[in-house]
Protein backbone atom coordinates (compact mmCIF):
# COMPACT_ATOMS: atom_id res chain seq x y z
CA UNK A 1 0.00 0.00 0.00
CA UNK A 2 2.80 2.11 1.05
CA UNK A 3 4.75 1.46 -2.09
CA UNK A 4 2.08 2.17 -4.58
CA UNK A 5 1.12 5.49 -2.74
CA UNK A 6 4.94 6.19 -3.00
CA UNK A 7 5.28 4.62 -7.02
CA UNK A 8 1.88 7.24 -8.03
CA UNK A 9 2.91 10.13 -6.03
CA UNK A 10 6.89 10.11 -6.85
CA UNK A 11 6.27 12.74 -9.61
CA UNK A 12 5.46 15.53 -6.79
CA UNK A 13 1.63 15.78 -7.89
CA UNK A 14 -0.80 13.69 -5.05
CA UNK A 15 -3.16 11.84 -7.48
CA UNK A 16 -3.29 9.21 -5.02
CA UNK A 17 -4.07 8.82 -1.28
CA UNK A 18 -4.16 5.89 1.47
CA UNK A 19 -6.66 5.41 3.48
CA UNK A 20 -6.17 4.83 7.35
CA UNK A 21 -2.77 6.25 7.83
CA UNK A 22 -2.29 9.08 9.59
CA UNK A 23 -0.37 12.82 9.17
CA UNK A 24 2.87 11.89 10.08
CA UNK A 25 3.24 8.97 7.69
CA UNK A 26 2.21 11.39 4.80
CA UNK A 27 4.97 13.76 5.77
CA UNK A 28 7.40 11.00 5.64
CA UNK A 29 6.48 9.45 2.29
CA UNK A 30 6.34 13.01 0.79
CA UNK A 31 9.60 13.39 2.51
CA UNK A 32 11.31 10.30 0.84
CA UNK A 33 9.39 11.73 -2.48
CA UNK A 34 11.28 14.77 -2.36
CA UNK A 35 14.55 13.08 -1.46
CA UNK A 36 14.52 10.85 -4.57
CA UNK A 37 14.00 13.63 -6.98
CA UNK A 38 16.74 15.88 -5.44
CA UNK A 39 19.10 13.02 -5.55
CA UNK A 40 17.93 12.18 -8.67
CA UNK A 41 18.96 15.54 -9.76
CA UNK A 42 22.08 15.48 -8.40
CA UNK A 43 22.76 12.29 -9.67
CA UNK A 44 22.08 13.92 -13.22
CA UNK A 45 23.89 16.71 -12.80
CA UNK A 46 26.88 14.55 -11.62
CA UNK A 47 26.62 12.42 -14.92
CA UNK A 48 26.97 15.72 -17.09
CA UNK A 49 29.49 16.83 -14.93
CA UNK A 50 31.48 13.05 -15.83
CA UNK A 51 30.67 13.88 -19.44
CA UNK A 52 32.11 17.56 -19.65
CA UNK A 53 35.31 16.33 -17.95
CA UNK A 54 35.47 13.34 -20.60
CA UNK A 55 35.09 15.83 -23.39
CA UNK A 56 37.64 18.12 -21.87
CA UNK A 57 40.54 15.35 -21.28
CA UNK A 58 39.74 14.25 -24.43
CA UNK A 59 40.20 16.93 -26.63
CA UNK A 60 43.45 17.43 -26.91
CA UNK A 61 44.24 14.00 -28.26
CA UNK A 62 41.65 15.08 -30.85
CA UNK A 63 43.02 18.38 -31.47
CA UNK A 64 46.46 16.78 -32.38
CA UNK A 65 44.95 13.86 -34.27
CA UNK A 66 42.92 15.83 -36.48
CA UNK A 67 46.28 18.24 -37.13
CA UNK A 68 47.92 15.24 -37.97
CA UNK A 69 45.59 13.83 -40.42
CA UNK A 70 45.05 17.42 -41.99
CA UNK A 71 48.98 17.28 -42.56
CA UNK A 72 48.99 14.06 -44.02
CA UNK A 73 46.45 14.68 -46.57
CA UNK A 74 47.66 18.26 -47.65
CA UNK A 75 51.08 16.71 -47.89
CA UNK A 76 49.86 14.40 -50.21
CA UNK A 77 47.77 16.64 -51.91
CA UNK A 78 50.59 19.02 -52.79
CA UNK A 79 53.05 16.04 -53.80
CA UNK A 80 50.35 14.78 -56.25
CA UNK A 81 50.60 18.46 -58.11
CA UNK A 82 54.57 17.95 -58.55
CA UNK A 83 53.45 15.47 -60.76
CA UNK A 84 51.18 17.05 -62.72
CA UNK A 85 50.99 17.91 -66.07
CA UNK A 86 49.78 20.81 -67.62
CA UNK A 87 48.78 21.65 -70.87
Amino acid sequence: CIDEYYRINSDGNPTFEVPNIDNQLINDISGFVEANKALTKEEANLAQEKVNTSIKQSHPQAYYTSRKLTEMYFQEESQGFDCMIED
